[in-house]
């Protein structure tokens, strides 16, 4: 699963929440909505910090001279 996929599903929560009559239904869609933006922002959160944690690395690998023959 991919941070996208879970920003569409709280759009989906939050149009659904907009359409529903019911009060509690509507509450409980929109908390919903707040867990799976949450779990976005976290797998968001963790790709950059992989994405960090691997540059260095790529950094380190092109700066290297060549070792003498």
């Amino acid at each position: 699963m991919d941070s996208k996929m879970f920003h569409q599903r709280a759009r989906d929560c939050l149009r659904l929440a907009d359409e529903c009559p019911d009060l509690y239904a509507r509450e409980a869609l929109m908390e919903l909505a707040d867990e799976f933006k949450h779990m976005a922002t976290q797998l968001d959160a963790d790709a950059r910090t992989r994405s960090r944690r691997q540059r260095p690395a790529r950094e380190d690998a092109a700066h290297r001279q060549p070792s003498p023959r």
